[in-house]
């Protein structure tokens, strides 16, 4: 009974490093990049505030598109496309973009980020 209670264990451990790793492979470089430099800033001045910010991912019109959102900010959230490049979108390019814009999921949460 030991032995397949370890090896259930040991089969779960590595089922849930595999969902990291595929994660961690979906996110495109220059985002990777910038969540790593995020991290290293939060480690070194837990002041900073990026604790509390996140990554969101969005589909809209067939393509994907990355937002950050930090809850210090009063300003809308900047949004990039899945290439790096920052959108700008006139004003009714951006509302039309918040209404159709589909699919939240967070690839990236700071420790104090609290919303859903």
């Amino acid at each position: 009974m030991r032995k397949i209670l370890v090896l259930f264990i040991l089969i779960a451990l590595l089922a849930s490093c595999a969902k990291d790793n595929d994660t961690a492979e979906a996110l495109p470089a220059w985002l990777q990049e910038r969540i790593d430099a995020d991290e290293k800033e939060i480690a070194s001045n837990p002041q900073s505030g990026l604790d509390l910010g996140a990554w969101l991912k969005y589909t809209y019109k067939e393509s994907v598109y990355y937002e950050y959102h930090n809850l210090l900010m009063s300003s809308l959230p900047k949004v990039y496309h899945s290439d790096g490049t920052e959108v700008n979108f006139a004003q009714t390019e951006y509302a039309e973009y918040q209404k159709g814009k589909c699919c939240k999921q967070f690839v990236w949460k700071g420790e104090s980020y609290f919303e859903d």
